[in-house]
This record gives structure tokens, sequence and C-alpha cells, in this order.
């Protein structure tokens, strides 16, 4: 359960498929029994607990000796999505690879909840090519960042990440051709 808790903090928008490819189980439902086995209805219960804090992840033992992050890289903390925001006041630490244009935005929305709550903070990464069911930053004209679940494909499909809606872009921007993705969301920080 530790481990499963570890790669939902490490990546959120995790599948129940992909859990189970890194955890070397043969079928997806391997991940479930074990969920069930612990008192979670599914997936989703169980990355919301994680998200929140409400499943905390084992201590290490005692006089054991922690681990150094193999890279550490500091990401500009944007407070609001500008293209050009200047020189950056703020930063975020993280242990995450990223590529040179990531960023950190902190969330001032309650729209994403329990997935995502207000004063998180996002690590955005340009760099890294969005799968199936990603969390990405989109711009879609309204001159603040969307976020959403992407589905990539010859007519990429955006939806609410919490609802599954399809996102709804500002009036006539479906003449375009389509949101700008800033980049995959590789990351979340929440403050307690």
């Amino acid at each position: 359960m530790d481990r499963m808790a570890e790669i939902i903090l490490q990546r959120p928008s995790v599948t129940g498929k992909e859990l189970a490819r890194e955890l070397g189980f043969a079928q997806e439902r391997s991940v479930y029994y074990w969920l069930h086995k612990a008192g979670y209805a599914g997936l989703k219960e169980f990355r919301t607990a994680v998200l929140t804090g409400a499943y905390a992840l084992a201590a290490p033992p005692v006089g054991s000796r922690s681990l150094r992050a193999p890279q550490v890289a500091e990401v500009p903390l944007v407070s609001s999505f500008q293209r050009d925001p200047g020189q950056p006041r703020e930063y975020v630490v993280t242990t995450q690879p990223v590529s040179h244009g990531a960023f950190a935005l902190t969330v001032d929305s309650d729209e994403y909840r329990p997935l995502v709550e207000r004063n998180d903070v996002l690590l955005v990464d340009p760099g890294q090519r969005p799968g199936d069911g990603d969390l990405v930053l989109i711009e879609a004209g309204a001159g603040l960042p969307i976020l959403c679940r992407v589905y990539p494909s010859a007519q990429p499909l955006f939806v609410h990440p919490v609802s599954g809606r399809p996102v709804r872009l500002p009036a006539g921007y479906e003449r375009k051709p389509g949101p700008t993705v800033l980049g995959r969301v590789v990351g979340l920080q929440r403050v307690f």
C-alpha cells in the first residue's frame, strides 16, 4: 500500500493499469484487490486519502539512514499565468526530474477538490509529453490556466479532472485550433 501511495504522490493522475505495471502485477485487478483488502472502495478513494494526507505513509525504521534525493531542482513559483512573468520572486524546491522550462503555480480555486485543494502548488513541466489521462495545464484564451486531464489524439479531449466532463472553453474559442497545453503536471505540493 505504501508503494502505491508513493507512486500516487509522484504522479497523482496514475491509473490502475499503470499502478499494476509499476508494482509488477500481472493484472490491474490485483491493485483493486489490495485496495479493497485495505478498506478502500477503489482507486479514487485511495488517491484522495493519499493526496489529502488521510493515508499516512509508514515512517522508516528508527535509526535507519534517510536516502538523499538523487536530484534537486528549483522551479519558479508564478502567482498567475503570464507569458513573460519577469524575474520570479519565489522558487519551489523539488526532487522531480524536470526540464528547463518547468514552473510551479499556486491553485487559487476550489473547483478541483478533492483532487487538488486551494493553495496547493502544482509543478508543471512543458518538456514532458502528456499521456492518456495525465493532468495538464492549458490556456484557452481566458487568461487563466485551466487544470484538466488530456486524452491526446488527432482531436485531443480535455476533461475536468474531478467530474470527467469535457472542459468548457470560452465562447468563440471552439473555432480556434484548440487550447495550448502549457505543460504536464508532474507534482503536487500541499501545505498543511
